[in-house]
């Protein structure tokens, strides 16, 4: 999969073939623009593996699909309470027979890894973290995990689902969708790919740290199932807002970049497919 750009850190070095006044048009043969800075090499910030943004280019219908499947979701959850969500009971009730302590201590743990203490405390560490390298993340990460608080509230009221009664392991409060830990887990974890790419250099570290965050949101997921504090359709609704949430975050970062560069709106980065000129017959 072609890496995509997220953003520009400290580390890009200045391109040697920049002319005086190249004029806002004037571009390099790899697309990139005459005077840009470009990644330096092992640059993960500039040119990550693979990012949200990039799984999108590949797949254009993900985002537009994972966001119905929200919408589709919320509205049969705010239907007489989820009753058409026929495989949330079935899978609650297998949870709740499969308990063992040593599984539900584990649950417990992954649980507070999306609560309110947690998030708040890794969010703000994050942010300073990030405005170090790369203000644009910092700024779009600051603004992300503000904006989920009132976002889930209010999603929740809209639908107005309850939540599973009986057989709690720990307190529950507000209705049920969407999953406020899955939220505020993607909203705070789902940075770290970005701000672990303004830092590291070795491909297998940015891996590593990239796969223990997606694997602790969907840890976060499945034990409020397994905690029996939401029903299994909401915890997929939150992760499909949470794909398409911070794949807007990772295009916001990459437009105050090129603002901050002042690339042409209608230039690619360098893995995007060259554009045909306006009038090319094909």
């Amino acid at each position: 999969m072609p890496p995509a750009s997220t953003g520009l850190g400290k580390d890009a070095v200045p391109d040697s073939s920049a002319t005086a006044n190249p004029g806002p048009a004037a571009v390099r043969a790899d697309h990139t623009p005459v005077g840009a800075r470009v990644a330096a090499p092992g640059d993960l910030h500039r040119s990550p593996p693979v990012t949200l943004r990039g799984i999108r280019q590949q797949w254009p219908w993900l985002a537009p699909a994972a966001l119905a499947l929200f919408v589709v979701l919320g509205v049969a959850a705010a239907i007489h309470g989820g009753t058409a969500l026929v495989w949330d009971g079935p899978i609650t009730n297998a949870c709740v027979a499969l308990r063992s302590p040593a599984v539900d201590r584990a649950a417990r743990w992954a649980s507070r890894l999306g609560s309110t203490p947690v998030v708040l405390a890794a969010g703000a560490a994050s942010v300073a973290l990030a405005a170090r390298r790369c203000r644009s993340v910092a700024l779009v990460m600051l603004v992300t995990v503000a904006a989920r608080p009132p976002v889930e509230w209010l999603l929740k009221e809209l639908v107005g689902r309850p939540r599973p009664s009986g057989a709690r392991l720990v307190a529950g409060t507000g209705f049920s969708y969407p999953s406020g830990h899955v939220l505020a887990a993607a909203a705070t974890w789902g940075f770290v790919p970005v701000i672990a790419g303004l830092y590291v250099r070795r491909r297998w570290l940015w891996w590593t740290l990239t796969a223990l965050t997606w694997s602790t949101i969907a840890v976060v997921a499945w034990s409020r199932v397994w905690l029996g504090v939401h029903w299994t359709s909401d915890v997929v609704g939150s992760l499909a807002l949470s794909f398409v949430a911070l794949s807007i975050a990772e295009t916001a970062i990459d437009r105050i970049d090129r603002r901050h560069q002042r690339i042409p709106a209608n230039h690619l980065h360098p893995h995007d497919p060259p554009r045909r000129p306006t009038g090319e017959k094909r």
